[in-house]
């Protein structure tokens, strides 16, 4: 599993546009939206501890899935079975006619351990974010 997020833009008020992407199991795909480095880091603190059952799921999450919104982008880490087993999300749409709107989802095994300390990077990465953050996470 390997995530990236790379910062294209920041504000004066810190707001970033970043391009968000994922790659694992066979498939890659990436999304850009706005967020602060606090969203970034409040993601990157609950995946310090995760998982704590196997309901347990921890989600970073732009945009809306609201139709009125032009994007929606979810990373979600989650316990796919009874023995805590993980996997990480990567869910992107983009709306608009048919040549701008784009619909992406799947998800990519991997260890609670590499989540925790893919958490632990993105906390530490977000007080400055001006290069690119890379992860790359251990598969079952």
């Amino acid at each position: 599993m390997q995530l990236q997020i790379e910062p294209l833009w920041t504000d004066d008020d810190t707001l970033m546009q970043v391009r968000v992407s994922l790659a694992g199991n066979g498939r890659q795909s990436w999304s850009e939206a706005y967020c602060y480095p606090e969203t970034i880091s409040q993601f990157g603190q609950e995946l310090i501890d995760f998982p704590n059952s196997t309901s347990h799921e921890v989600k970073f999450e732009l945009g809306s899935t609201d139709p009125s919104y032009a994007e929606h982008l979810l990373l979600r880490a989650f316990v796919y079975d009874g023995v805590g087993h993980c996997a990480v999300e990567f869910k992107a749409e983009s709306r608009g006619n048919s040549l701008v709107s784009s619909s992406v989802r799947f998800a990519v095994p991997t260890e609670a351990a590499s989540l925790n300390e893919m958490g632990r990077m993105i906390v530490d990465w977000s007080l400055s974010p001006t290069e690119p953050f890379t992860f790359e996470g251990s598969s079952p």
